[in-house]
């Protein structure tokens, strides 16, 4: 038995791109991230008191941590 992760979906979202004719760079992608649990309820807290989701917070902070990176 193979590694779930490795053939999840991955073949398809290629060919979703081609079919719809859209740039794969517009495509957004799943990532999978695991914390230790009081990250987790640190971030809940906090994605509650400010209203957003976590999808908003974390792709905010990778962005400004790439950009601090110069990556």
């Amino acid at each position: 038995m193979g590694s779930k992760t490795a053939s999840r979906g991955a073949g398809k979202r290629r060919v979703d791109a081609k079919r719809s004719g859209g740039n794969a760079k517009d495509e957004r992608v799943a990532l999978t991230l695991k914390v230790d649990q009081k990250l987790f309820e640190r971030l809940s807290t906090f994605r509650a008191k400010e209203r957003k989701k976590s999808q908003e917070i974390l792709q905010q902070a990778l962005l400004e941590y790439l950009d601090r990176a110069g990556a």
